[in-house]
């Protein structure tokens, strides 16, 4: 992938395209929805294992590219 994200970071970048948290009882995540899509976001201090980014911005429709060039924008 090439680059870091917090989880703070990964929640940011899905909430600018159209996600939005909804309300978890656990204390171990957040959960980002869009439509019918739920995304669990672990809800860890530092930066995310890279595999669980991928994943999540698989699932999403997303890229690290996609990630890097929303970073660049900021």
């Amino acid at each position: 992938m090439g680059f870091t994200i917090t989880a703070a970071e990964l929640i940011a970048f899905l909430a600018s395209k159209g996600f939005h948290r909804e309300t978890e009882r656990a204390r171990h995540g957040v959960k980002m929805v869009k439509s019918s899509l739920r995304l669990p976001i672990p809800a860890h201090t530092g930066d995310m294992k890279p595999g669980t980014v991928k994943d999540i911005l698989r699932k999403a429709g997303y890229t690290g590219s996609d990630v890097m060039k929303w970073r660049n924008e900021q």
